[in-house]
C-alpha cells in the first residue's frame, strides 16, 4: 500500500487514469446477461448496475481508509446548512431537467413500485460512486499533491474535473451514443464537474453533492419510469445545435464553479494529512 501512495503523490495524473479505468471496468461488465434475477430486463438492469456501483463505491471506501484521507474525501457530516445554498444553481437546473412531470406531459408509472425503488437506488448509487471517484479520491489525491496553494486547488479541480468529463467517452466506444453527443456530455462533465468540485470543497462534505448528483441523473431520465415508458433503445444523438445549446446553456456551472472556489482554503486538517501521505 506504501508503493500504490507513493505512486499516486509522484505520477498523480497517471494513477488518476488508471483509477478511473479500473473503476469504470468494473461497474460495465454485462452481469446481467448472466444473472437474470428477475424477468424484466429493465429491473436486471438497475439490479446489477446499483451492485457494481456499490461494489466499486465500497472499494473506494477502502482505498481512502488505506491511504488514511477518508475525512478529507468528506465522508462526514458538513458543517453548516446554511452552505448548502451554493448549490442552488443546480437545483434549478434539477427542476428544469424534470419539469415534465409539473407540466403534465409524463406520468411515473405508479403500478411499478418496484421499478421507481430500483431506480431511485440505481441513480443514488450512481451519484455515489461517480463523487467517490471523481471528487473523493482523485481530487483529494490531486489536492495532496498541489493544493497547499490557490494555484493548486485550481489546477486539482481543472484536472480532476477534465478527467470526469472524458470519461464519458465510454458512451461513444460503447455505441451508446453518437460522436457529437459524447463530446457534449464530455464538455458538459467537464463544466459540472469544476461546480460540484468547488461545492463539495465550500462545504468540505461530499454527501450534498451525491444527492444533487443523483437527483440530476434521476430527472433527466424520467421517461424510464413513465407510462409507456422504459429503457431508452437505441443510440443517444443529438444535432450539432442542441449540441451548442447545452453547451451554452451549462457553461455558467464552470464559472460559477471557478467563482465559489475563490474563497476555498486549505484547512489546517487537510494539509497534515497531506503531509502524512508524502511521508
Amino acid at each position: 500500500m506504501e508503493k500504490l501512495k507513493n505512486f499516486a503523490l509522484k505520477k498523480t495524473v497517471l494513477f488518476s487514469i488508471i483509477l478511473i479505468c479500473t473503476a469504470v471496468f468494473f461497474t460495465e461488465i454485462p452481469l446481467d446477461r448472466y444473472f437474470t434475477f428477475f424477468a424484466n430486463k429493465q429491473y436486471n438492469n438497475y439490479f446489477i448496475g446499483t451492485f457494481e456501483q456499490i461494489f466499486v463505491s465500497l472499494m473506494l471506501v477502502l482505498l481512502l481508509i488505506k491511504f488514511g484521507i477518508l475525512k478529507d474525501a468528506g465522508l462526514r457530516k458538513f458543517n453548516s446548512w446554511k452552505d448548502l445554498w451554493i448549490g442552488w444553481p443546480l437545483v434549478v437546473l434539477i427542476v428544469i431537467n424534470g419539469w415534465s412531470i409539473f407540466d403534465g406531459s409524463l406520468t411515473i408509472d405508479t403500478s411499478k413500485p418496484l421499478l421507481i425503488t430500483l431506480y431511485t437506488i440505481t441513480y443514488l448509487s450512481t451519484g455515489l460512486f461517480e463523487e467517490l471517484l471523481c471528487r473523493g479520491v482523485v481530487l483529494i489525491v490531486m489536492l495532496h499533491k498541489w493544493g497547499d496553494s490557490k494555484k493548486g486547488i485550481y489546477i486539482s479541480v481543472i484536472a480532476s474535473s477534465i478527467l470526469f468529463g472524458v470519461t464519458h467517452i465510454i458512451n461513444f466506444a460503447l455505441g451508446r451514443s453518437t460522436l457529437i453527443a459524447t463530446f457534449t456530455q464530455i464538455a458538459f462533465g467537464f463544466f459540472i464537474g469544476v461546480f460540484f468540485a468547488a461545492y463539495f470543497l465550500r462545504i468540505r462534505s461530499i454527501w450534498p453533492a451525491i444527492i444533487l448528483h443523483a437527483a440530476f441523473n434521476m430527472c433527466g431520465s424520467l421517461q424510464d419510469i413513465a407510462i409507456g415508458g422504459g429503457l431508452r433503445a437505441g443510440v443517444y444523438s443529438m444535432t450539432l445545435g442542441d449540441a451548442i445549446a447545452n453547451i451554452l446553456v451549462t457553461l455558467p456551472f464552470l464559472i460559477y464553479g471557478l467563482y465559489i472556489l475563490r474563497k476555498v482554503i486549505m484547512s489546517d486538517t487537510l494539509i497534515n494529512s497531506m503531509e502524512d501521505l508524502s511521508d
